[in-house]
C-alpha cells in the first residue's frame, strides 16, 4: 500500500493517515509475534540435533534475536497505545509533531527527527 504525502501533509496525521499507519503497526505486530514463535520453535529443534559445543553459540545468537524481536514488538505496541490515547504523532521529548514522512517510514517513531538525533548524540 502506497501513501503519497503532499507538502501540507507533513504535520499531524489525519484520519486516513492514522488508519494506514494503524494497519502497518498491526501488520508489524503480527510479524514480530510470528518471528518470536519461530525463534522458539527453531531453538527446540536445534537443541535436539546439535552437538553440545554448538548449543552455546546457538543460544547466544537466539538470545540476541529474541531481545531484538521483543524490543521491536514493544515499540510497536507502544505506538498502538499512543494511538489509543491520542498521543500518536507527538514527540515524546519536545511534544512537537513528528512528520508524516517520518511516521510512514517508521510508524513506531516515538520522537521527532530533531529529538531523535539529540538522543542518539547523548549515547
Amino acid at each position: 500500500m502506497s501513501h503519497q504525502l503532499s507538502p501540507v501533509d507533513n504535520c499531524r496525521p489525519g484520519p486516513s493517515d492514522l488508519a494506514v499507519l494503524r494497519a502497518k503497526l498491526h501488520e508489524d505486530r503480527q510479524f514480530r509475534l510470528q518471528q518470536l514463535a519461530d525463534i522458539a520453535r527453531i531453538t527446540s529443534a536445534v537443541v535436539k540435533t546439535t552437538s553440545a559445543s554448538d548449543i552455546a553459540a546457538h543460544n547466544e545468537v537466539r538470545d540476541k534475536l529474541e531481545v531484538a524481536g521483543r524490543t521491536a514488538l514493544a515499540e510497536t505496541e507502544a505506538a498502538l497505545a499512543r494511538m489509543d490515547v491520542k498521543r500518536y504523532g507527538r514527540c515524546g521529548r519536545c511534544g512537537g509533531a513528528i512528520s508524516l514522512q517520518r511516521l510512514f517510514a517508521h510508524p513506531q517513531a516515538r520522537y521527532c527527527a530533531r529529538c531523535q538525533l539529540i538522543l542518539e548524540m547523548q549515547r
